[in-house]
């Protein structure tokens, strides 16, 4: 599979089961190193609306691969943690993006300056009004795991919980776990 012939997948209509039966083609053909640079890549050749789907198409595949099969994805952990993580910006990709952060951290041996990169990532997604629920919920746990690691973080825990409004979903975790 090569690079151009991926991103047309990504851009064609999307299909029922998309990210089991894509996910299983990166893997079967041992595309995963691939499918990551096309979700980490900006792609400005391509036009906006094609850019979206192949950046949030993508993501969408590396977080399904990451959480079905974690040791297929842990060659590219520590990349993802240092530099592409912070550096994303499609707002759709970042609900994958953090998802995949939040279950990196709780095994993660991230340095001080990494992980101070990765919360401060977290920390302006979650705080900013054009953000999406979903994606500020998954910063918030990659924060949650940031805490007692990251001194600013617990510093600002309260008044971050207090920024991020009363959606069903933020009030749910609210309860259940952010508030203990």
């Amino acid at each position: 599979m090569t690079r151009d012939e991926l991103i047309a997948l990504l851009s064609e209509r999307f299909c029922a089961n998309f990210a089991d039966t894509f996910a299983a083609r990166i893997v079967a053909a041992d595309a995963l190193e691939l499918l990551y640079e096309v979700a980490t890549a900006r792609h400005e050749a391509l036009p906006a609306a094609v850019r979206h789907k192949v950046l949030f198409r993508s993501a969408y595949l590396l977080e399904r691969i990451a959480v079905g099969e974690p040791a297929r994805f842990a060659p590219l952990a520590d990349r993802f943690c240092r530099t592409d993580f912070p550096a994303c910006r499609d707002a759709s990709a970042r609900r994958h993006f953090s998802k995949i952060m939040a279950l990196l951290l709780p095994a993660s041996s991230c340095d001080a300056a990494t992980l101070d990169r990765i919360a401060e990532t977290a920390a302006e997604w979650a705080v900013d009004p054009a953000t999406k629920v979903a994606v500020r919920v998954w910063c918030v746990e990659v924060l949650k795991y940031c805490r007692g690691r990251v001194a600013w973080v617990d510093e600002a825990w309260d008044d971050l919980l207090a920024s991020l409004g009363t959606a069903p979903a933020i009030a749910s975790r609210m309860r259940s776990s952010w508030k203990k």
